[in-house]
């Protein structure tokens, strides 16, 4: 389906179908997120679904009020997090409705000493940075109806040899029933990985998609009620035609399940498909729905599904959680094989020490015996969007290892210095190439309304491309300040 007939489709529901109200996403990579599991690591956030993502501003606001109904007995600390974010949504808890031009606004400058700056900037919908000065500049503007949202995201990109402008995202919501369908440029993320995730993350610029999902969990009727909290999730897209097969289509669907408030639960799927050259039938598609014929002759396409699980324990004296997932890559016997794992752990405090936070996560895509399989296809060759792997930023037969530390800062309104560590090691030859990497971030609010960036990161690649000796040293200094209206 061609992207004039998607908006065709658009317009036939407008039409037709009586609408609720919508509501634009919590961007991902937004510290609300953040902000939230830590809210969920203490307990007070029992009913969110908070491993798919983005969340509907709505659904944040659903969550920001079950967090103050449920924190009379915490700590100030705590209920000092939901007051900052219950003003950061001010104008959605008042139903308020409006146009706003702009919502946030900001400046980001960069500065790297190497060209190889891309093996430490993931995670970043597609952006990197070249050797010297980098700059970006950008705001976004939403608008509210009673029945659709609107959203863009413009963004300025100077670097020393180019000056570019680009629709970072820009999308539309429609909101009916328990759906919405969202049609435009978006970013997402599933599983429970805060460092990466295997299926689907905004390592790439952001994708062109038709999505429909729930916009807040619901109980599923008859005996599916006893899987609890439930949310669906489906999106198309096609990848460009700067591949070995131009125009693919990639189409992903996740069913997160909330059985008990503090187990969370996750299905998902992914499949590229068609593309200049290849069939795009009825036949192919159920193919590519079903899981079947992978690697055999008039298979469907790449395909990869697998699941995750979370498990939050809010203990009075050290809550944490816990989390993993698991991916397929290929079909054997009609299920998943070639598997890549994530796990981590997170403490949203240190004992009695609430301020401080830590999380640790390990993550491989190596496979014994199979060296390349993740992210590759003999057809399709890479899972990639102009040139970023779409899920885990560490690509192929590798593994990674996060840790990170973070300090709330005393009267500053959720400021925070974070410091990082990750060794990332590539497998798939004799020669191995490595990354290790340390970084400090640190968030300054000095006002309601203005928000104080900045970040240092230092890596040591060795073994770089594999060649033996051939080591390098990466620095990268970053400075933001950002103005919420």
């Amino acid at each position: 389906m061609h992207y004039t007939k998607w908006i065709s489709l658009i317009i036939i529901i407008l039409v037709i179908i009586p609408t609720a109200s919508a509501s634009t996403n919590v961007e991902v990579g937004s510290d609300t997120y953040d902000l939230l599991l830590r809210l969920e690591a203490e307990g007070v956030i029992q009913s969110g679904l908070l491993t798919t993502r983005p969340l509907s501003r709505k659904e944040a606001i659903r969550l920001i009020l079950e967090a103050e109904r449920n924190s009379e007995d915490k700590s100030l600390f705590i209920r000092q997090i939901i007051k900052s974010l219950k003003e950061r949504f001010k104008d959605e808890i008042a139903s308020a409705k409006y146009i706003k031009p702009v919502d946030i606004t900001y400046g980001r400058y960069i500065y790297s000493d190497s060209d190889n700056s891309e093996d430490l900037t993931y995670n970043s919908n597609g952006d990197s940075y070249e050797k010297g000065s980098n700059l970006r500049l950008g705001f976004s503007s939403r608008a509210e109806w009673d029945w659709l949202y609107l959203y863009i995201h413009p963004e300025i990109r100077y670097s020393d040899s180019d000056t570019d402008m680009i629709m970072k995202k820009a999308y539309g919501i429609l909101s009916f029933s328990v759906l919405e369908l969202e049609l435009g440029k978006d970013s997402q993320w599933w599983g429970p990985g805060y460092h990466g995730a295997i299926l689907l993350s905004n390592n790439p610029e952001p994708l062109t998609i038709l999505k429909i999902n729930h916009s807040q969990p619901v109980i599923l009727p008859s005996v599916f009620k006893h899987l609890g909290l439930f949310r669906f999730t489906f999106f198309v897209t096609r990848l460009g035609e700067e591949r070995k097969i131009p125009n693919p289509y990639l189409w992903g669907m996740r069913f997160n399940f909330k059985p008990a408030p503090y187990i969370e639960l996750g299905l998902q799927r992914t499949a590229i498909l068609g593309g200049e050259g290849r069939p795009e039938d009825f036949n192919t598609w159920w193919k590519s729905f079903t899981g079947k014929g992978e690697n055999k002759p008039g298979e469907a396409g790449d395909q990869r599904a697998g699941l995750d699980l979370k498990l939050t324990l809010p203990f009075a004296r050290q809550p944490l959680q816990l989390y993993a997932e698991a991916e397929g890559e290929d079909e054997a016997g009609g299920l998943p094989s070639h598997w890549a794992y994530l796990t981590g752990m997170y403490l949203p405090r240190i004992l009695n020490l609430e301020r401080l936070d830590f999380r640790t996560e390990y993550a491989t895509t190596h496979v014994n015996g199979h060296p390349n399989v993740w992210y590759s296809h003999h057809i399709y060759t890479g899972y990639t969007f102009k040139g970023k792997i779409i899920g885990h930023h560490m690509g192929t037969d590798s593994r990674d290892i996060f840790l990170e530390a973070r300090y709330f800062l005393p009267k500053m309104n959720n400021g925070r210095i974070a410091v990082s560590y990750d060794l990332e090691k590539h497998l798939s030859r004799e020669i191995k190439e490595t990354t290790e990497e340390f970084a400090i971030k640190i968030n300054l609010p000095v006002k309601k309304a203005i928000t104080l960036k900045t970040a240092y990161s230092y890596g040591k690649i060795k073994n770089l491309d594999n060649i033996q000796g051939a080591n390098k040293n990466i620095n990268i200094l970053m400075a933001e300040i950002m103005y919420r209206f």
